[in-house]
């Protein structure tokens, strides 16, 4: 077996799944403090984790359209109770590691550079609390997202809105 092959030929099924019945989200990839893509990087509380007023506050990428393989939706019932505190939900997304490449999403092997990033589906936002690479078979083939919901009004008062452009 070459995995070359088979490789081509997972990735080939992806994409004809992913046309026909797939979904998809649009990806913000967070601008660290410092990062040479952004003039005046992002700076954000290291203790309450929101942007810090009067600096512009966390800044992202343009937003990407990214198509997934699966995506399910959680509601937290454990949030939603009767003295009034907010539901969170819960977003699991299967994507394609060449998707994510082409897109021009930086590192995309490396978790810990993601887990700042946001994305939005079904008109609500999420931030990247999980973030794995599977299926490695001389590359790396899928990865697979959990997204917490947040209110950005709530939860992200300082920062600049985030911007879509449609590559």
């Amino acid at each position: 077996m070459d995995v070359r092959t088979e490789l081509g030929l997972i990735r080939k099924r992806y994409r004809e799944y992913s046309r026909s019945v797939g979904e998809s989200i649009i990806y913000y990839e967070f601008l660290p403090f410092g990062n040479a893509a952004s003039s005046t990087g992002s700076y954000y509380d290291d203790v309450y984790d929101e942007g810090v007023q009067g600096t512009g506050g966390r800044k992202y990428k343009n937003g990407i359209i990214l198509p997934v393989l699966m995506i399910t939706e959680t509601e937290d019932q454990k949030r939603s109770i009767p003295e009034g505190r907010q539901p969170i939900e819960v977003v699991n997304f299967v994507a394609s590691v060449e998707d994510f490449r082409s897109a021009g999403i930086s590192n995309v092997w490396e978790y810990k550079t993601h887990l700042n990033d946001l994305f939005t589906y079904d008109g609500r936002y999420f931030t990247v609390t999980s973030y794995k690479v599977r299926g490695r078979a001389k590359d790396d083939i899928i990865i697979v997202v959990e997204g917490l919901e947040v209110y950005m009004n709530q939860e992200y008062p300082f920062d600049p809105p985030t911007t879509f452009v449609n590559i």
